[in-house]
């Protein structure tokens, strides 16, 4: 179970640095009060589902199979 947490994670956190990047270099310059909001958000998403990959990458034994 922790495997499949860990991949779901893995794979949001992807999607979401993707979207991140995105926004910053095509529409950083007509981003509104909103818009900002709205990367800000995107970026602690980013940071929290990173978090949890880091911390499970180091619980689960990834040699077994």
């Amino acid at each position: 179970m922790k495997k499949a947490l860990f991949y779901f994670c893995g794979f949001i956190a992807i999607i979401l640095f993707i979207n991140i990047l995105k926004i910053v270099f095509t529409d950083l310059s007509r981003l509104t009060e909103y818009g900002y909001g709205y990367l800000v958000g995107k970026i602690i998403l980013f940071i929290v589902f990173s978090g949890i990959v880091i911390l499970l990458k180091r619980k689960i034994d990834f040699s077994s199979k």
